[in-house]
């Protein structure tokens, strides 16, 4: 009874990360020796849980390595290491630089729950309900991937990009982007792809299970970022 109490708790406490979305189609893959599959949600037990259980709390499916800015990196290579131990893999920018200590120091506690910090080898012995072993980063390891996710991190608007633009746009556009990640600076993207980035994010919110948007919403969204984008710059 404890242990199924346990691994309640566990559930509950493995909120994440991540956004962007596109199709993927990765390959099975054995890393460092902590198996784990990077395909469909039938080859990892563990991330399908968290798709079913966890919906708009995990990262939506969809990013794959190649499209992990600096991919080739050892801060990129860690993050797919780790990360899709439990959940899909997150995109750098869904947090800022200044939120991701605090996440990481979150996740690192729970990697740390449910591989070795309990007696037997890990949640239920040897891996949660038989799911495979959780492997945790070293400290060094854990430095390299929290100064990668904090390079790469969304950049949050500043005070004089959200008072530029339209204020009915810039209305939606504060409602509709807090939903997931703090508000993004207009100077992320040039003009022409912020459309893109917008149909993109609109396909992460029905992958996150959030409300989807009108057409004339995201046209909004679309008009206050590069009415931004031009003015504060």
């Amino acid at each position: 009874m404890v242990r199924v109490v346990g691994l309640i708790g566990i559930i509950g406490l493995l909120v994440a990360l991540g956004f962007p979305a596109s199709d993927r189609q990765p390959q099975p893959g054995n890393h460092n020796g902590v198996a784990f599959a990077q395909g469909n949600s039938g080859e990892n037990p563990m991330r399908e849980m968290m798709r079913r259980m966890m919906q708009g709390l995990v990262p939506p499916t969809g990013m794959t390595p190649e499209r992990l800015p600096d991919a080739g990196s050892e801060g990129a290579r860690l993050l797919v290491r780790y990360c899709e131990q439990c959940h899909d893999l997150p995109s750098p920018q869904y947090k800022s630089a200044p939120q991701w200590p605090s996440v990481l120091d979150r996740m690192l506690g729970r990697m740390q729950m449910m591989g070795g910090g309990m007696t037997g080898g890990g949640m239920m012995g040897g891996g949660m309900m038989g799911m495979g072993r959780i492997e945790a980063p070293t400290t060094s390891e854990a430095r390299t991937l929290l100064g990668y996710l904090q390079t790469h991190a969304i950049i949050e608007a500043r005070s004089n990009e959200l008072a530029a633009g339209d204020p009915a746009d810039r209305r939606v556009f504060s409602v509709t982007c807090a939903q997931c990640h703090v508000l993004p600076s207009p100077s992320l993207h040039a003009q022409q792809e912020w459309p893109a980035v917008v149909v993109r994010m609109e396909g992460n919110m029905r992958l996150m299970g959030k409300p989807g948007i009108a057409a004339n919403e995201r046209d909004a969204i679309v008009r206050f970022l590069q009415s931004a984008s031009v003015k504060t710059h």
